[in-house]
């Protein structure tokens, strides 16, 4: 079994962009860090773009 079959939220790229944003605004302020929300939401989206051009699929729902 793949795991975007066992996990079917992983095709959701609305639910991986908030999942990827939170872990690592979280992870940063475990450090002491502050990291702007909008900045790693911007960083997560261009990587999830660059990630469908090379042919990684999303629901469109």
């Amino acid at each position: 079994m793949k795991l975007f079959e066992k996990y079917a939220k992983l095709r959701q790229k609305a639910y991986v962009t908030s999942m990827i944003t939170e872990s690592v605004i979280g992870s940063m302020a475990l450090e002491s860090k502050y990291v702007p929300e909008a900045q790693v939401k911007a960083i997560v989206i261009a990587l999830l773009q660059e990630a469908e051009l090379r042919g990684r699929k999303f629901d469109r729902s």
